[in-house]
């Protein structure tokens, strides 16, 4: 009889090896899974690279449509190097200026006489005045560096100090304002004789009064002002009336009176004064003559007792006042008694002994209008949109050229052409499809021992792009080509409608037709140049315009730009972050599938070895008991 042999499966194989066999096909979902993990991984990559290529696009056409995006600048710059610098906003006119520099600010410095190196000051207080301002300094008494280290740390804003060692027994110190300008000279009041004994005064005067000059005021010759305002002025019942005891304005009326004209000295103030019931705010201002024209200041006033104070000295010094302007917005007449022009003394009761340099301002001539300044650096009041910083006297005039800076502008656009190009491209990268490539997803049950991804799956993958068919992608393509290729309303005339009229296209004509197909943006640069010279407005207009005139862009490329990215790139509900988010969720749930089948695998080996392990129990009775039964009966048939 033949020796028993088991079929099939266990022929001629070691348990150990078949068992491992059936849990390699029993793990054939697990591979699945970590699989479709890793291409959720590399597509979250890809997601956050669009968000970040998005994000940096709508940065940069932010950028453009900004209320200061400088899409041409205009710099400032002379025909002789070194005399002036500045900058120049939009508003500046281009062109040429001649012009002149006569003198340039300088700072007050003043020097003391020699004194004792070992000199001791009293204690005391002594006030430094510059301009404006004004610091007491509070002497606790000492020597020369002592006073010196006291003025820096009281009246360090104002005046610069030290000390020169003239010899070894002799000393003096210096002075030095910390702004330039005429009105910034230092003055001083000592009343207890510090800076005296220091060398840098001389002995402290008693103040003077103030100087007062009454104006008179000639209601007849007086002309209406802001008739918009104050209706009623025109009105021959409701003109200006003047009697002895002064002048009588109407409710509702508001005038200009000349006077003769008077110099305005620094620290002046015009004192108004009123009979009987006056509103606590009045407005009123001046007239006077500024570089060759005749300007008006015009402001609220509050009333202190009857008086109302007007400081024109902080807006017309050593300028010429020709006008009062007066007004009346109260409900009944006020009656004005008189106008005083008031000058305080100069505040300094010291005199200094030695003037190294006086304070002067800039002098400088333009068109041949000469002009003063406090200071030679950040004058942006003189010619519009212009602001410049003057170096050095001219000789002979020179010229003053202010002309259109495009580099800016340029640049600006070209940041933008190359963060949309970078999105284009990758958006086109990631959604390409292999022509010949057949793609299918279509899975089997994950219950299905068989379920596993087709090869021809993953190898088209790796030939296409990892979000082939990703519709929110093609869409963006789709909308950022419309984009750069649509019509856009002109706000102005000669403006721009199109990208290519700024020299901004797809391609030259005559271009490989599917290079412009591929939507990259070329920069014509000398055309784009030209146009940022000739007409930036327009430029700037094309990329975000206000056609309805509500004070919001709603029009141009720039404004349909971050209309598209928008829905990218919102934190909460974007899409790139709904996209990456559910990926997450997916990678979550296979690895909580992968952990589980882990866990059944486990018990699936230990039952397989269970099993065999009878079965090869089994086995081995039943060859037992053939060997037995075979003995058994050869034994049987040889006996007969």
């Amino acid at each position: 009889m033949p020796a028993y042999t088991m079929p099939g499966l266990m022929t001629g194989q070691n348990t150990n090896d078949i068992v491992k066999k059936l849990v390699e096909l029993e793990r054939r979902p697990i591979k699945r899974w970590e699989t479709e993990n890793e291409y959720a991984k590399m597509q979250i990559q890809i997601w956050g690279e669009v968000k970040n290529l998005t994000t940096n696009l709508q940065t940069k056409t932010r950028a453009l449509v900004s209320f200061t995006a400088p899409f041409a600048t205009k710099s400032v710059s002379s025909s002789v190097e070194g005399v002036i610098t500045g900058e120049a906003s939009r508003a500046a006119k281009s062109g040429n200026r001649a012009l002149e520099i006569i003198e340039m600010a300088s700072k007050h410095q003043l020097s003391g006489v020699e004194i004792d190196t070992d000199i001791r000051l009293p204690e005391g207080s002594f006030t430094v005045y510059s301009g404006k301002s004004k610091e007491t300094v509070t002497f606790p008494g000492g020597g020369l560096s002592d006073l010196t280290s006291a003025i820096k740390n009281m009246a360090g804003s104002l005046v610069e100090t030290s000390v020169i060692k003239i010899d070894k027994d002799s000393s003096i110190i210096t002075l030095t304002s910390v702004k330039t300008g005429k009105k910034n000279e230092l003055q001083f009041s000592d009343p207890n004789g510090i800076l005296k004994l220091a060398g840098l005064v001389g002995e402290n005067k008693a103040s003077s009064e103030d100087t007062k000059q009454l104006l008179s005021l000639d209601g007849t010759k007086a002309k209406v002002w802001d008739l918009s305002k104050f209706k009623k002025s025109e009105l021959e019942t409701e003109k200006i009336a003047q009697t002895e005891e002064g002048i009588f304005l109407k409710p509702d009326t508001a005038y200009t009176i000349p006077i003769a004209i008077t110099e305005i000295k620094e620290r002046a103030y015009l004192e108004v004064e009123v009979i009987g019931e006056a509103p606590a705010v009045m407005e009123m201002g001046m007239s006077f003559e500024k570089e060759g024209s005749v300007r008006n200041k015009f402001l609220p006033i509050n009333k202190t007792e009857f008086k109302y104070i007007f400081q024109a000295g902080d807006f017309a010094s050593d300028k010429n006042l020709t006008g009062i302007i007066v007004s009346n917005s109260a409900t009944t007449p006020i009656q004005i008694k008189s106008v005083t022009l008031v000058t305080p003394q100069a505040p300094g009761t010291a005199e200094p002994l030695k003037v190294l340099q006086e304070a002067k301002d800039l002098k400088i001539k333009i068109d041949g209008v000469e002009i003063t300044r406090e200071t030679n650096d950040g004058i942006a009041d003189v010619l519009e949109g212009i602001s410049f910083n003057v170096h050095k006297v001219t000789e002979e005039p020179v010229t003053l050229k202010i002309h259109v800076d495009h580099a800016k502008g340029s640049a600006l656009i070209k940041e933008w052409v190359d963060a949309y190009n970078d999105l284009m491209k990758f958006s086109k990268e990631v959604t390409s499809v292999e022509k010949n490539g057949k793609i299918s997803d279509k899975k089997e049950s994950d219950d299905s021992k068989a379920a596993d991804i087709s090869r021809d799956f993953w190898d088209n993958k790796s030939k296409s792009g990892l979000l082939a068919g990703e519709n929110s992608i093609l869409r963006l393509i789709a909308s950022l080509k419309t984009t750069a290729n649509s019509y856009y309303p002109a706000t102005k005339e000669n403006g721009f409608r199109v990208l290519t009229d700024i020299g901004i296209s797809t391609g030259a004509v005559g271009s490989n037709w599917e290079k412009i197909q591929d939507g990259l943006l070329q920069i014509d640069q000398e055309k784009l140049i030209a146009v940022l010279s000739e007409n930036p407005d327009g430029v700037r207009d094309l990329f975000a315009s206000d056609p309805n005139n509500d004070a919001k862009m709603e029009e141009g490329v720039g404004i349909r730009l971050l209309e598209i990215l928008k829905p990218y790139n919102q934190y909460a509900s974007g899409i790139v972050t709904s996209k990456v988010k559910l990926l997450e969720e997916s990678v979550a749930g296979n690895n909580k599938k992968i952990k589980e089948h882990e866990s059944h695998l486990i018990s699936f080996e230990a039952k397989l070895k269970q099993r065999f392990l009878y079965m090869e129990q089994g086995v081995g009775k039943n060859k037992s008991v053939g060997n037995y039964l075979q003995n058994n009966m050869f034994r049987g048939n040889g006996g007969e």
